[in-house]
């Protein structure tokens, strides 16, 4: 019982003394100047580096411009490869949305009617509709997609070390 008088002694002594806050914790008093002043030349370095790491359009932006005209949302972006695809894409779908309404009117025209090609023309019609309108909406979230990581470049190269294979990175500022 005697060893652990000393060990209770102390554990009362030191939570018996709160610490107080620490110098840096305290608010500076009324009328003291900062530490740290914003100049001019500051603010404007901050503003140009938050302005070229800026997508060259809105995400919303490139969205709809998309949804209207799919890759134009893309080529704003700075790939145009990307919109190229989803244009062709586009272009194809609508082409064959086309080539089925006439083959569903060619059907509708035949003497006597057949009810059964009638129908499957209908739904080749309605899945080319679907898929343009998919292709679309597709081409929309890829550019809203793309103008959040438009400055993301992946690395694609051979293993450092010579070995078969690829290595895959990217480079990651922080602030």
């Amino acid at each position: 019982m005697r060893s652990h008088v000393p060990a209770i002694f102390v554990v009362l002594c030191c939570g018996a003394a709160e610490p107080g806050p620490l110098s840096a914790q305290d608010p500076p008093p009324p009328g003291a100047v900062a530490d740290t002043v914003a100049t001019a030349d500051t603010v404007a370095v901050a503003d140009a580096l938050t302005a070229e790491q800026r997508p060259p359009i809105s995400p919303l932006g490139a969205f709809g411009r998309s949804l209207i005209l799919p890759g134009w949302g893309q080529f704003e972006v700075g790939q145009p490869s990307r919109g190229a695809f989803y244009f062709t894409a586009e272009a194809v779908f609508l082409f064959m949305v086309f080539k089925s309404d006439a083959r569903l009117s060619a059907a509708k025209e035949e003497v006597p009617q057949n009810e059964e090609r009638i129908s499957n023309r209908t739904g080749q019609r309605e899945n080319w509709i679907v898929l343009a309108g998919f292709i679309a909406f597709l081409s929309g979230l890829d550019a809203w997609v793309s103008t959040h990581f438009w400055d993301f470049e992946p690395i694609v190269a051979p293993p450092p070390d010579g070995s078969l294979g690829i290595t895959v990175g990217f480079k990651v500022a922080f602030p």
